[in-house]
């Protein structure tokens, strides 16, 4: 399984290099600025293909330049110089034509363009830092200020008439605060409309990757924030900040195309987005593939915050006041994308070999990395996308949307665990209740058993005393007081086994149906009111609605309701008193009243009555279990009970139960 393992690993691992591979060929055949390059006539003039009507057609002017180091000359003093024949792209600053090898300083680019005639338009892209631009002879364009000095970086588009099929075209440029210097990109030269179609395509590509790149922060973000107290959410974080710099990092475009003048903090601010990338990416892998408190886990994002500090004060502080560190500071960064990328490889590729397949895309974001910083490194100044971005550019975002699949799956992971473990509780519960259910049912029937086993034997003791006394009518006085608390105390016994029965009735599971209340309160009248005579105590029945009132409940718990109702007052009504049984319609709900005109209860007991256990009889008879029975059986059919009462006055007990309709939903 292992071997198994490994072996789907490289072949993914292979396939991502190749498909790699395949892009950045492709990128280099068909968005390369020196592949798209204008050719040179016999007298060294730049060759546009196409003409001035021609919509898609773009030349790149890469080869032909004049180079004049150190020269601020107009058009007309350039002869009173000596030139250096270079192609764009060959220095990215002034730095190789001083001893000191400073970036900053100022030269003097020419060409000669020719082809059909006709009015051209031509793109200056990021001009470092200050420039003015001369078309045959006349000064059409500048960006800043070569003296004073000025700088500001922009994207500047002239028009250039070719009259007799050639244009002479002068760019002076000085640098006193980048690394970069004069004209380093290769201009673009076509149609107005090609060009504008040259811009629009490479603004689109840009804000693609800004805007895609900002939602895939915003939902890391989201994530991170919902799973906050799990450990394993930190991974969303720093992917949610990867994926912010990037979209900071790639802005470039639209601030050159705007032309914003703050230079050294934008570049500040871009490769300081672009280290802080890179500690993001060590943090990822850091807590997916190495312990807690290991000296690498402590010493790689020691070392990439440090270069995130180094990228945000070298454009500020460092380049201004050591000009010849710009050189150092250029190669000390790529170096460092380029073997971090490397080790993170690596360092993956040995902790993740044979776990989980979640982590292959982290492998795989790391390893397109580092073949796009390989891939910029041997193509330097022989590629520049023309459309599309830079080789790093991809790679980084192809590194951030594969640490999105992962994160995906990852997250996809713990959802359906946590529903297979959801769904496992929800099984033990049931389960559990099932076992808890059946317990408290045989407890139940055990009670109930020891309840109606023991009547039997408490008869006896009663029937035994009464004979008792009936066969020695002799017995002294103590000895009847006996045989009187014997027969007493058997009948506490006696009532207190019917209330644990009928308590335990209660724990049934109850059987509900549609039920005619109407007919169950003047049955339950009727078979008690013969009890009540021999007591001596008036029953009376007052049911008020001439249509039957219907509820929705358990019969048998509705009768126990009323009994222990009707009953509990049979307790403190006087001989010839009076209980009455009232049933009515109110506020849709029936109302059952049980009211009588005993002793009453007195005001700090009131709230008591319904509470476990409370009883105002001497002795505490019953158990004071009769009106708590009342309260659950009311409540278990979505009624409510209440009692007022007055001391020497009566009780009365309101009952209010939902009307059952026939469009109810049973």
């Amino acid at each position: 399984m292992y071997t198994k393992k490994v072996s789907i690993l490289t072949c993914l691992l292979l396939l991502t290099g190749l498909c790699a591979i395949g892009l950045f060929s492709l990128l280099y055949r068909f968005d390369n600025k020196y592949i798209m390059r204008a050719s040179l006539s016999q007298e060294g003039f730049s060759v546009i293909k196409g003409d001035s009507s021609d919509p898609h057609k773009i030349t790149y002017l890469a080869e032909g330049w004049e180079f004049y180091p150190d020269v601020e000359a107009s058009p007309d003093e350039l002869s009173d110089y000596t030139s250096k024949e270079i192609y764009i792209g060959q220095y990215f600053s002034f730095s190789s034509f001083h001893k000191n090898h400073s970036p900053y300083g100022s030269g003097t680019y020419r060409i000669v363009l020719t082809g059909k005639s006709g009015s051209y338009s031509l793109l200056l892209p990021e001009v470092f830092s200050a420039c003015n631009v001369y078309v045959n002879g006349e000064l059409t364009a500048s960006a800043g200020s070569l003296s004073p000095y000025r700088p500001l970086i922009k994207d500047t588009i002239v028009t250039v008439p070719l009259e007799n099929r050639q244009a002479e075209v002068v760019v002076q440029t000085a640098n006193h605060s980048h690394y970069y210097s004069g004209v380093t990109y290769p201009p673009a030269v076509g149609s107005s409309e090609a060009v504008s179609r040259l811009i629009s395509e490479r603004m689109i590509f840009y804000g693609f990757l800004c805007f895609t790149s900002l939602t895939l922060a915003l939902f890391s973000s989201a994530v991170w924030i919902g799973l906050r107290h799990d450990p394993r959410s930190r991974e969303n974080f720093f992917l949610g900040i990867l994926a912010l710099s990037f979209s900071i990092r790639i802005c470039y475009p639209f601030l050159r195309l705007a032309g914003v003048p703050l230079i050294r903090p934008l570049y500040a601010l871009e490769d300081a987005m672009a280290a802080l990338g890179i500690f993001c990416i060590i943090r990822i892998v850091s807590l997916v593939c190495l312990k807690r408190g290991l000296l690498s886990d402590r010493i790689l994002p020691g070392i990439s915050l440090g270069f995130v500090a180094l990228s945000a004060a070298a454009p500020m502080v460092i380049l201004p006041l050591l000009p010849a560190f710009a050189a150092v500071y250029g190669q000390l960064l790529f170096w460092y994308k380029l073997i971090i990328s490397l080790f993170l490889f690596f360092l993956v590729l040995k902790h993740l070999t044979g776990k989980s397949s979640e982590n292959f895309p982290l492998l795989a974001g790391i390893g397109f990395y580092a073949l796009s910083l390989c891939a910029h490194m041997l193509c330097l100044g022989r590629y520049e996308p023309a459309r599309t971005g830079w080789y790093d550019e991809w790679g980084i975002y192809g590194l951030i949307l594969l640490f999105s699949v992962r994160m995906v799956i990852h997250n996809i992971r713990i959802v359906r665990e946590n529903i297979r473990l959801n769904r496992h509780l929800q099984e033990e519960v049931e389960h559990k209740t099932a076992s808890l259910n059946s317990l408290l049912e045989e407890r139940r029937q055990l009670l109930l058993g020891f309840a109606h086993d023991l009547k039997t034997p408490i008869t006896s003791i009663t029937t035994f005393t009464r004979l008792v006394q009936m066969e020695q009518p002799d017995l002294s006085d103590e000895t009847k007081q006996y045989l009187d608390t014997i027969r007493q105390k058997a009948g506490e016994m006696r009532d207190r086994l019917v209330l644990l029965q009928e308590f335990s009735y209660q724990d049934t599971p109850s059987d509900f149906s549609v039920i005619n209340l109407t007919d169950l309160v003047r049955e339950f009248y009727e078979q008690n009111l013969p009890d009540m005579d021999v007591s001596g105590i008036h029953f009376l029945l007052h049911i008020s609605p001439k249509e039957p009132l219907f509820v929705y409940g358990d019969r048998i718990k509705l009768i126990s309701l009323l009994q222990n109702l009707v009953y509990n007052a049979v307790g403190f009504v006087p001989a010839e008193g009076k209980i009455e049984l009232f049933l009515s319609l109110k506020d849709n709900n029936a109302c059952i009243i049980v009211r009588d005109n005993g002793s009453g209860i007195a005001p700090e007991n009131l709230p008591h009555i319904f509470e476990q256990f409370f009883t105002r009889r001497k002795g505490g008879e019953n158990g004071g279990m009769g009106l708590y029975i009342a309260k659950s059986i009311t409540i278990e059919h979505g009624g409510n009970i209440s009692a007022s009462s007055m001391p020497d006055s009566g009780t009365s007990f309101t009952v209010s139960l939902p009307i059952f309709h026939k469009t109810d939903q049973i």
